[in-house]
């Protein structure tokens, strides 16, 4: 997705970011915008994510999701980072 600051909005829109599927970047904003959040949400909206290639677009996805969805939401951790359960959660040894 580089360069797609510049591109008028209609032309960004018309854009394919998930090559596999053909799913274009107005098709993944109109699912962010309606409330699919996370990556899980849009691949099940979309199917972005899920072809052949085994998720080549997901870190442009991600991207969009990190640009488009309400900054209240819960980004998803990159990967490799390992989920830490809170210092005082009830689980955890001390």
């Amino acid at each position: 997705m580089d360069g797609s600051d510049e591109q008028h909005p209609a032309i960004r829109g018309l854009k394919t970011v998930c090559r596999c599927n053909n799913i274009k970047y107005r098709t993944i904003e109109r699912a962010i915008r309606e409330g699919a959040w996370t990556l899980n949400q849009l691949a099940a909206r979309t199917t972005a994510t899920t072809g052949h290639c085994g998720g080549s677009c997901t870190p442009d996805v991600l991207a969009m999701i990190a640009e488009l969805a309400p900054k209240h939401v819960t980004q998803p951790k990159p990967a490799g980072e390992a989920a830490r359960a809170p210092e005082n959660a009830w689980w955890v040894k001390k």
